[in-house]
Protein backbone atom coordinates (compact mmCIF):
# COMPACT_ATOMS: atom_id res chain seq x y z
CA UNK A 1 0.00 0.00 0.00
CA UNK A 2 1.48 3.35 -1.03
CA UNK A 3 1.54 6.18 1.47
CA UNK A 4 -1.17 8.81 1.15
CA UNK A 5 0.14 12.37 1.36
CA UNK A 6 -2.20 14.94 2.91
CA UNK A 7 -2.86 17.93 0.65
CA UNK A 8 -3.84 21.58 1.04
CA UNK A 9 -7.20 23.02 0.00
CA UNK A 10 -5.87 24.46 -3.26
CA UNK A 11 -4.23 21.13 -4.12
CA UNK A 12 -7.39 19.18 -3.29
CA UNK A 13 -9.53 21.47 -5.43
CA UNK A 14 -7.07 21.23 -8.33
CA UNK A 15 -6.80 17.43 -8.13
CA UNK A 16 -10.58 17.00 -8.14
CA UNK A 17 -10.96 19.42 -11.06
CA UNK A 18 -8.51 17.30 -13.07
CA UNK A 19 -10.34 14.00 -12.50
CA UNK A 20 -12.64 14.22 -15.57
CA UNK A 21 -9.55 14.23 -17.79
CA UNK A 22 -8.47 10.82 -16.57
CA UNK A 23 -11.45 8.89 -15.17
CA UNK A 24 -14.83 7.91 -16.62
CA UNK A 25 -17.98 7.09 -14.66
CA UNK A 26 -18.01 3.63 -13.10
CA UNK A 27 -20.85 1.10 -13.36
CA UNK A 28 -23.18 1.53 -10.38
CA UNK A 29 -22.38 -1.93 -9.06
CA UNK A 30 -18.69 -0.98 -8.78
CA UNK A 31 -19.55 2.24 -6.97
CA UNK A 32 -21.82 0.31 -4.63
CA UNK A 33 -19.01 -2.11 -3.73
CA UNK A 34 -16.85 0.81 -2.62
CA UNK A 35 -19.84 2.31 -0.80
CA UNK A 36 -20.32 -0.97 1.06
CA UNK A 37 -16.62 -1.05 1.90
CA UNK A 38 -17.07 2.32 3.65
CA UNK A 39 -20.18 1.37 5.64
CA UNK A 40 -18.51 1.47 9.04
CA UNK A 41 -17.89 5.19 8.62
CA UNK A 42 -20.56 6.47 6.22
CA UNK A 43 -23.33 3.89 6.59
CA UNK A 44 -26.91 5.07 6.32
CA UNK A 45 -27.32 4.66 10.06
CA UNK A 46 -24.91 7.59 10.36
CA UNK A 47 -26.73 9.83 7.88
CA UNK A 48 -30.03 10.27 9.68
CA UNK A 49 -33.17 10.21 7.60
CA UNK A 50 -32.42 10.46 3.86
CA UNK A 51 -34.65 12.28 1.35
CA UNK A 52 -33.61 11.43 -2.23
CA UNK A 53 -34.56 13.89 -4.98
CA UNK A 54 -34.40 13.57 -8.78
CA UNK A 55 -35.80 15.49 -11.76
CA UNK A 56 -34.77 17.54 -14.78
CA UNK A 57 -35.65 20.98 -13.46
CA UNK A 58 -36.43 22.19 -9.97
CA UNK A 59 -34.76 19.45 -7.95
CA UNK A 60 -32.12 21.80 -6.53
CA UNK A 61 -34.77 24.31 -5.51
CA UNK A 62 -36.89 21.58 -3.88
CA UNK A 63 -33.78 20.47 -1.97
CA UNK A 64 -33.27 24.05 -0.81
CA UNK A 65 -36.90 24.47 0.30
CA UNK A 66 -36.83 21.20 2.23
CA UNK A 67 -33.47 22.06 3.76
CA UNK A 68 -34.82 25.39 5.02
CA UNK A 69 -38.03 23.84 6.37
CA UNK A 70 -35.99 21.21 8.25
CA UNK A 71 -33.79 23.97 9.68
CA UNK A 72 -36.80 26.02 10.76
CA UNK A 73 -38.10 22.85 12.47
CA UNK A 74 -34.91 22.52 14.49
CA UNK A 75 -33.26 19.63 12.66
CA UNK A 76 -29.50 19.19 12.14
CA UNK A 77 -29.42 18.97 8.31
CA UNK A 78 -26.93 18.03 5.62
CA UNK A 79 -27.63 18.83 1.95
CA UNK A 80 -25.69 17.45 -1.02
CA UNK A 81 -26.36 19.28 -4.29
CA UNK A 82 -24.90 19.85 -7.75
CA UNK A 83 -23.59 21.62 -9.66
CA UNK A 84 -21.89 24.51 -7.92
CA UNK A 85 -21.79 28.09 -9.18
CA UNK A 86 -18.55 29.48 -7.77
CA UNK A 87 -16.85 27.05 -5.39
CA UNK A 88 -17.02 23.29 -5.17
CA UNK A 89 -17.75 23.56 -1.45
CA UNK A 90 -21.27 24.79 -2.28
CA UNK A 91 -22.16 21.15 -2.89
CA UNK A 92 -21.83 20.31 0.80
CA UNK A 93 -24.18 22.25 3.08
CA UNK A 94 -24.51 21.62 6.82
CA UNK A 95 -27.15 23.56 8.76
CA UNK A 96 -27.46 26.07 5.94
CA UNK A 97 -23.75 26.78 5.49
CA UNK A 98 -21.33 25.35 2.97
CA UNK A 99 -18.46 23.48 4.60
CA UNK A 100 -15.17 25.16 5.41
CA UNK A 101 -11.95 24.69 3.47
CA UNK A 102 -10.53 22.70 6.39
CA UNK A 103 -13.53 20.35 6.42
CA UNK A 104 -13.25 19.89 2.66
CA UNK A 105 -9.57 18.99 2.94
CA UNK A 106 -10.31 16.59 5.78
CA UNK A 107 -12.89 14.81 3.61
CA UNK A 108 -10.55 14.74 0.62
CA UNK A 109 -7.69 13.25 2.64
CA UNK A 110 -10.02 10.72 4.28
CA UNK A 111 -11.28 9.54 0.89
CA UNK A 112 -7.75 9.31 -0.51
CA UNK A 113 -6.73 7.10 2.41
CA UNK A 114 -9.79 4.85 2.07
CA UNK A 115 -9.36 4.56 -1.67
CA UNK A 116 -5.71 3.66 -1.26
CA UNK A 117 -6.65 0.83 1.11
CA UNK A 118 -9.55 -0.35 -1.10
CA UNK A 119 -7.31 -0.63 -4.13
CA UNK A 120 -5.53 -3.47 -2.36
CA UNK A 121 -8.83 -5.32 -2.79
CA UNK A 122 -9.90 -3.88 -6.14
CA UNK A 123 -6.92 -2.26 -7.84
CA UNK A 124 -8.91 -1.17 -10.89
CA UNK A 125 -11.48 0.97 -9.10
CA UNK A 126 -11.00 4.73 -9.43
CA UNK A 127 -13.95 6.98 -8.52
CA UNK A 128 -14.97 9.59 -11.08
CA UNK A 129 -15.47 13.29 -10.28
CA UNK A 130 -19.04 13.10 -8.99
CA UNK A 131 -18.43 9.82 -7.12
CA UNK A 132 -15.60 11.39 -5.14
CA UNK A 133 -17.72 14.36 -4.18
CA UNK A 134 -20.60 12.10 -3.16
CA UNK A 135 -18.44 10.01 -0.84
CA UNK A 136 -16.83 13.13 0.59
CA UNK A 137 -20.30 14.53 1.27
CA UNK A 138 -21.42 11.41 3.12
CA UNK A 139 -18.26 11.53 5.23
CA UNK A 140 -18.83 15.20 6.11
CA UNK A 141 -22.46 14.54 7.08
CA UNK A 142 -21.65 11.41 9.09
CA UNK A 143 -18.87 13.21 10.96
CA UNK A 144 -21.20 16.14 11.72
CA UNK A 145 -23.85 13.78 13.11
CA UNK A 146 -26.64 15.24 11.01
CA UNK A 147 -30.25 14.09 11.54
CA UNK A 148 -31.58 14.51 8.00
CA UNK A 149 -29.75 14.21 4.67
CA UNK A 150 -31.22 16.00 1.65
CA UNK A 151 -29.66 14.19 -1.30
CA UNK A 152 -29.90 15.48 -4.88
CA UNK A 153 -29.12 13.18 -7.79
CA UNK A 154 -26.45 14.25 -10.23
CA UNK A 155 -27.62 12.87 -13.58
CA UNK A 156 -30.71 10.75 -14.15
CA UNK A 157 -31.49 8.47 -11.24
CA UNK A 158 -31.41 4.76 -11.97
CA UNK A 159 -27.66 4.68 -12.62
CA UNK A 160 -26.75 7.83 -10.72
CA UNK A 161 -24.05 7.50 -8.07
CA UNK A 162 -26.43 8.65 -5.33
CA UNK A 163 -28.65 5.64 -6.05
CA UNK A 164 -26.30 3.39 -4.09
CA UNK A 165 -28.34 4.35 -1.03
CA UNK A 166 -30.82 1.67 -0.01
CA UNK A 167 -33.12 3.09 2.65
CA UNK A 168 -34.33 6.65 2.06
CA UNK A 169 -37.43 7.66 3.98
CA UNK A 170 -38.80 9.53 0.96
CA UNK A 171 -38.14 9.89 -2.77
CA UNK A 172 -39.13 13.02 -4.71
CA UNK A 173 -39.23 13.44 -8.49
CA UNK A 174 -39.69 16.95 -9.87
CA UNK A 175 -40.41 18.19 -13.40
CA UNK A 176 -39.05 15.98 -16.19
CA UNK A 177 -37.95 17.45 -19.50
CA UNK A 178 -35.58 17.03 -22.42
CA UNK A 179 -32.03 17.30 -21.14
CA UNK A 180 -28.91 15.10 -21.15
CA UNK A 181 -30.47 13.01 -23.92
CA UNK A 182 -27.11 11.48 -24.80
CA UNK A 183 -27.19 9.66 -21.46
CA UNK A 184 -30.87 9.42 -20.53
CA UNK A 185 -32.80 8.88 -23.78
CA UNK A 186 -34.46 10.85 -26.54
CA UNK A 187 -38.05 10.87 -25.29
CA UNK A 188 -39.81 12.03 -22.13
CA UNK A 189 -40.76 8.40 -21.40
CA UNK A 190 -37.16 7.23 -21.62
CA UNK A 191 -35.93 10.05 -19.39
CA UNK A 192 -38.76 9.44 -16.90
CA UNK A 193 -37.75 5.78 -16.72
CA UNK A 194 -34.24 6.80 -15.66
CA UNK A 195 -35.53 9.27 -13.06
CA UNK A 196 -37.98 6.67 -11.72
CA UNK A 197 -35.01 4.46 -10.90
CA UNK A 198 -34.62 6.14 -7.49
CA UNK A 199 -38.01 4.83 -6.31
CA UNK A 200 -37.46 2.12 -3.70
CA UNK A 201 -39.62 -0.76 -2.48
CA UNK A 202 -42.31 0.47 -0.05
CA UNK A 203 -40.73 3.93 0.20
CA UNK A 204 -43.24 6.79 -0.29
CA UNK A 205 -42.68 9.04 -3.27
CA UNK A 206 -43.73 12.59 -4.22
CA UNK A 207 -44.52 12.91 -7.94
CA UNK A 208 -45.33 15.86 -10.18
CA UNK A 209 -48.33 15.35 -12.45
CA UNK A 210 -47.63 17.74 -15.31
CA UNK A 211 -46.63 15.66 -18.35
CA UNK A 212 -48.76 12.55 -18.83
CA UNK A 213 -46.04 10.61 -20.65
CA UNK A 214 -43.70 11.10 -17.69
CA UNK A 215 -46.31 10.70 -14.97
CA UNK A 216 -47.53 7.36 -16.33
CA UNK A 217 -44.00 5.94 -16.22
CA UNK A 218 -43.44 7.19 -12.67
CA UNK A 219 -46.77 5.83 -11.45
CA UNK A 220 -46.07 2.43 -12.98
CA UNK A 221 -42.71 2.23 -11.20
CA UNK A 222 -44.26 3.35 -7.91
CA UNK A 223 -46.95 0.68 -8.26
CA UNK A 224 -44.34 -2.01 -8.91
CA UNK A 225 -42.51 -0.95 -5.75
CA UNK A 226 -45.61 -0.68 -3.59
CA UNK A 227 -44.77 2.95 -2.90
CA UNK A 228 -47.41 5.30 -1.57
CA UNK A 229 -47.70 8.29 -3.91
CA UNK A 230 -48.13 11.93 -2.96
CA UNK A 231 -49.15 13.77 -6.11
CA UNK A 232 -48.57 17.44 -6.93
CA UNK A 233 -50.59 18.99 -9.74
CA UNK A 234 -51.37 22.52 -10.90
CA UNK A 235 -54.83 22.17 -9.35
CA UNK A 236 -53.32 22.04 -5.87
CA UNK A 237 -51.70 25.47 -5.80
CA UNK A 238 -52.89 28.94 -6.72
CA UNK A 239 -51.02 32.19 -7.30
CA UNK A 240 -52.87 34.97 -5.49
CA UNK A 241 -50.69 37.97 -6.27
CA UNK A 242 -47.47 38.66 -8.18
CA UNK A 243 -45.31 41.53 -7.02
CA UNK A 244 -41.98 42.78 -8.29
CA UNK A 245 -39.92 40.78 -5.81
CA UNK A 246 -42.29 38.31 -4.17
CA UNK A 247 -45.16 35.96 -4.94
CA UNK A 248 -48.23 35.33 -2.77
CA UNK A 249 -49.69 31.84 -3.27
CA UNK A 250 -51.80 29.13 -1.63
CA UNK A 251 -51.52 25.35 -1.48
CA UNK A 252 -54.25 22.78 -0.84
CA UNK A 253 -53.15 20.64 2.11
CA UNK A 254 -54.51 17.64 3.94
CA UNK A 255 -52.84 18.76 7.18
CA UNK A 256 -52.92 22.53 7.51
CA UNK A 257 -54.59 25.61 6.20
CA UNK A 258 -51.39 27.50 5.49
CA UNK A 259 -53.30 30.54 4.37
CA UNK A 260 -51.27 32.79 2.12
CA UNK A 261 -47.68 31.68 1.56
CA UNK A 262 -44.93 34.06 0.47
CA UNK A 263 -42.01 33.39 -1.88
CA UNK A 264 -39.26 36.00 -1.77
CA UNK A 265 -38.60 35.74 -5.51
CA UNK A 266 -40.01 36.86 -8.85
CA UNK A 267 -39.56 33.37 -10.35
CA UNK A 268 -43.05 31.97 -10.92
CA UNK A 269 -41.66 28.47 -11.46
CA UNK A 270 -40.72 28.40 -7.78
CA UNK A 271 -44.38 28.13 -6.82
CA UNK A 272 -44.47 24.59 -8.20
CA UNK A 273 -41.18 23.71 -6.50
CA UNK A 274 -42.44 25.07 -3.18
CA UNK A 275 -45.65 23.06 -3.57
CA UNK A 276 -43.58 19.91 -4.14
CA UNK A 277 -41.57 20.61 -0.98
CA UNK A 278 -44.75 21.16 1.04
CA UNK A 279 -46.21 17.87 -0.23
CA UNK A 280 -42.93 16.17 0.74
CA UNK A 281 -43.33 17.53 4.26
CA UNK A 282 -46.83 16.07 4.39
CA UNK A 283 -45.43 12.71 3.30
CA UNK A 284 -42.91 12.96 6.16
CA UNK A 285 -45.38 14.20 8.77
CA UNK A 286 -45.41 10.98 10.77
CA UNK A 287 -41.64 10.43 10.46
CA UNK A 288 -40.58 13.98 11.26
CA UNK A 289 -43.46 16.24 12.15
CA UNK A 290 -43.58 19.86 11.02
CA UNK A 291 -45.38 22.82 12.49
CA UNK A 292 -47.45 25.02 10.21
CA UNK A 293 -45.24 28.03 10.91
CA UNK A 294 -42.06 26.02 10.26
CA UNK A 295 -43.29 25.21 6.75
CA UNK A 296 -44.40 28.79 6.06
CA UNK A 297 -41.15 30.26 7.38
CA UNK A 298 -39.07 27.70 5.47
CA UNK A 299 -40.76 28.62 2.20
CA UNK A 300 -40.44 32.36 2.87
CA UNK A 301 -36.82 32.28 4.08
CA UNK A 302 -35.30 30.04 1.43
CA UNK A 303 -32.65 31.70 -0.75
CA UNK A 304 -31.24 29.86 -3.76
CA UNK A 305 -28.27 31.41 -5.61
CA UNK A 306 -28.55 31.63 -9.37
CA UNK A 307 -32.32 31.15 -9.58
CA UNK A 308 -33.77 34.53 -10.51
CA UNK A 309 -31.33 35.92 -7.99
CA UNK A 310 -31.04 39.68 -7.74
CA UNK A 311 -27.27 39.92 -7.49
CA UNK A 312 -27.34 43.73 -7.79
CA UNK A 313 -30.29 46.11 -7.87
CA UNK A 314 -32.33 45.09 -10.95
CA UNK A 315 -29.65 42.64 -12.15
CA UNK A 316 -30.95 39.08 -12.11
CA UNK A 317 -29.15 35.77 -12.64
CA UNK A 318 -31.15 32.69 -13.57
CA UNK A 319 -29.61 29.28 -14.15
CA UNK A 320 -32.16 28.13 -16.77
CA UNK A 321 -30.11 26.01 -19.16
CA UNK A 322 -32.49 23.74 -21.06
CA UNK A 323 -35.70 24.12 -23.03
CA UNK A 324 -38.10 23.66 -20.11
CA UNK A 325 -35.99 25.88 -17.86
CA UNK A 326 -36.04 28.66 -20.45
CA UNK A 327 -39.80 28.17 -20.89
CA UNK A 328 -40.24 28.71 -17.15
CA UNK A 329 -37.99 31.77 -17.25
CA UNK A 330 -39.95 33.26 -20.18
CA UNK A 331 -43.24 32.58 -18.37
CA UNK A 332 -41.97 34.41 -15.29
CA UNK A 333 -40.97 37.48 -17.30
CA UNK A 334 -44.16 37.60 -19.32
CA UNK A 335 -46.22 37.51 -16.12
CA UNK A 336 -43.99 39.69 -13.96
CA UNK A 337 -45.37 42.70 -12.14
CA UNK A 338 -44.12 46.19 -13.00
CA UNK A 339 -41.60 44.97 -15.57
CA UNK A 340 -39.84 47.63 -17.59
CA UNK A 341 -37.83 47.09 -20.75
CA UNK A 342 -34.74 45.01 -20.12
CA UNK A 343 -31.52 43.64 -21.62
CA UNK A 344 -30.62 39.97 -21.68
CA UNK A 345 -27.18 38.34 -21.52
CA UNK A 346 -27.05 34.80 -22.89
CA UNK A 347 -24.65 31.94 -23.47
CA UNK A 348 -24.98 28.16 -23.69
CA UNK A 349 -23.06 24.91 -23.91
CA UNK A 350 -22.99 23.29 -27.30
CA UNK A 351 -24.69 20.03 -26.29
CA UNK A 352 -27.95 21.80 -25.34
CA UNK A 353 -30.88 22.36 -27.68
CA UNK A 354 -30.14 26.05 -27.66
CA UNK A 355 -31.96 26.76 -30.92
CA UNK A 356 -35.32 26.23 -29.22
CA UNK A 357 -34.12 28.11 -26.15
CA UNK A 358 -33.17 31.10 -28.29
CA UNK A 359 -36.48 31.04 -30.17
CA UNK A 360 -38.39 31.30 -26.88
CA UNK A 361 -36.17 34.08 -25.57
CA UNK A 362 -36.75 36.06 -28.75
CA UNK A 363 -40.49 36.04 -28.00
CA UNK A 364 -39.95 38.40 -25.06
CA UNK A 365 -41.30 41.80 -26.12
CA UNK A 366 -39.76 43.56 -23.10
CA UNK A 367 -36.18 42.68 -24.15
CA UNK A 368 -34.71 45.59 -26.09
CA UNK A 369 -31.41 43.93 -27.02
CA UNK A 370 -29.59 40.65 -26.62
CA UNK A 371 -25.98 40.45 -25.45
CA UNK A 372 -24.06 37.23 -26.16
CA UNK A 373 -20.82 36.03 -24.62
CA UNK A 374 -18.63 33.00 -24.02
CA UNK A 375 -18.71 30.81 -20.96
CA UNK A 376 -15.54 29.70 -19.13
CA UNK A 377 -15.76 26.08 -20.23
CA UNK A 378 -14.57 24.16 -23.27
CA UNK A 379 -18.12 22.90 -23.83
CA UNK A 380 -19.31 26.40 -24.70
CA UNK A 381 -21.19 26.89 -27.94
CA UNK A 382 -19.58 29.03 -30.65
CA UNK A 383 -20.53 32.67 -30.36
CA UNK A 384 -20.97 33.08 -34.11
CA UNK A 385 -23.47 30.19 -34.19
CA UNK A 386 -25.46 31.55 -31.26
CA UNK A 387 -25.52 35.02 -32.83
CA UNK A 388 -26.83 33.60 -36.10
CA UNK A 389 -29.65 31.86 -34.22
CA UNK A 390 -30.70 35.06 -32.47
CA UNK A 391 -30.68 37.03 -35.70
CA UNK A 392 -32.83 34.30 -37.23
CA UNK A 393 -35.58 34.88 -34.66
CA UNK A 394 -35.38 38.61 -33.89
CA UNK A 395 -34.80 41.96 -35.57
CA UNK A 396 -33.63 43.54 -32.32
CA UNK A 397 -30.02 44.42 -31.64
CA UNK A 398 -27.69 41.47 -31.01
CA UNK A 399 -24.28 42.26 -29.52
CA UNK A 400 -21.39 39.80 -29.20
CA UNK A 401 -18.60 39.97 -26.61
CA UNK A 402 -15.83 37.41 -26.28
CA UNK A 403 -15.31 38.18 -22.59
CA UNK A 404 -18.02 37.97 -19.93
CA UNK A 405 -16.78 41.08 -18.15
CA UNK A 406 -17.16 43.10 -21.37
CA UNK A 407 -20.73 41.85 -21.86
CA UNK A 408 -21.68 42.74 -18.28
CA UNK A 409 -19.93 46.11 -18.45
CA UNK A 410 -21.74 46.98 -21.67
CA UNK A 411 -25.14 46.28 -20.12
CA UNK A 412 -24.41 48.13 -16.89
CA UNK A 413 -23.28 51.24 -18.79
CA UNK A 414 -26.03 51.06 -21.41
CA UNK A 415 -28.81 50.74 -18.85
CA UNK A 416 -30.91 53.89 -18.47
CA UNK A 417 -34.24 54.96 -17.05
CA UNK A 418 -36.13 53.08 -19.77
CA UNK A 419 -34.03 49.91 -19.72
CA UNK A 420 -34.07 49.15 -16.02
CA UNK A 421 -33.48 45.40 -15.64
CA UNK A 422 -30.70 43.07 -16.78
CA UNK A 423 -31.19 39.30 -16.92
CA UNK A 424 -28.41 36.72 -17.29
CA UNK A 425 -29.60 33.30 -18.48
CA UNK A 426 -28.72 30.21 -20.54
CA UNK A 427 -26.08 28.32 -18.57
CA UNK A 428 -25.15 27.56 -14.97
CA UNK A 429 -21.53 28.17 -16.01
CA UNK A 430 -22.53 31.67 -17.11
CA UNK A 431 -24.57 32.23 -13.94
CA UNK A 432 -21.64 31.26 -11.76
CA UNK A 433 -19.12 33.33 -13.70
CA UNK A 434 -21.27 36.49 -13.68
CA UNK A 435 -22.12 36.03 -10.01
CA UNK A 436 -18.43 35.76 -9.13
CA UNK A 437 -17.52 38.76 -11.30
CA UNK A 438 -20.13 41.05 -9.76
CA UNK A 439 -19.28 39.95 -6.22
CA UNK A 440 -15.59 40.71 -6.86
CA UNK A 441 -16.45 44.14 -8.24
CA UNK A 442 -18.66 44.86 -5.21
CA UNK A 443 -15.90 43.69 -2.85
Amino acid sequence: MSEVVAVSYDEAERLIAEIPKFTSKNPLEETRKFYDYLQDEIGEDRLGKIVHIAGTNGKGSVCAYLNQIFLESGYHVGMFISPHLETIRERFVIDGNMVSENAFVDAFNWLSSKLNAYQMVNKNYMPAYFERLFFMGLYLFAKAGIEITVLETGLGGRLDTTNVIRNPILCVITEIGMDHMLYLGNTIKEIAYEKAGIIKQNVPVVLLDRKKEAFDVLMEKASQCGSKCYIVSEKQYKINEIKKKCIDFSVASRYYDYGRLILETSALYQVENAAIAIRACEALMQECGFGQLHVKDGIKNMRWPGRMEEIRPNVYIDGAHNEDGIEAFVYSLKNAADLADCMLIFSAVRDKQYDKMIERLCSLDMVTEYVLTNIPDERGAKLSVIADRFRKYTDKEVHVFEQIEDAVSYCLHKRNRLVRDIYIVGSLYLAGAVRKLLEQQSG
